[in-house]
């Protein structure tokens, strides 16, 4: 018996599905890493003495840092900050 009709659609339907999940899941875990970093970092920057007010500034910069959507976006210009 020949095939008249390739694999692929059929593979790319059974693929995309497990392809999604496995991005969801790593961008999931992504976050909460990043949050528990943040949380980490601001609690020892007020351990080591440093005002509340500022700890939390830095860590607000920490976590922009760390932005999925800074990072695709691209560099920021200094005239575009506001």
């Amino acid at each position: 018996m020949t095939r008249n009709r390739s694999g692929l659609p059929v593979f790319l339907v059974a693929a995309i599905p497990v392809a999604a999940v496995r991005i969801g899941v790593g961008f999931l875990r992504f976050q909460a890493r990043r949050k528990r970093g943040v949380r980490s970092f601001r609690a020892t920057l007020i351990q080591n003495g440093m005002p509340r007010d500022r700890a939390s500034i830095l860590a607000q910069s920490y976590h922009d840092a760390g932005s999925l959507r800074r990072i695709l976006r691209g560099p920021e210009l200094p005239s575009e900050r506001a």
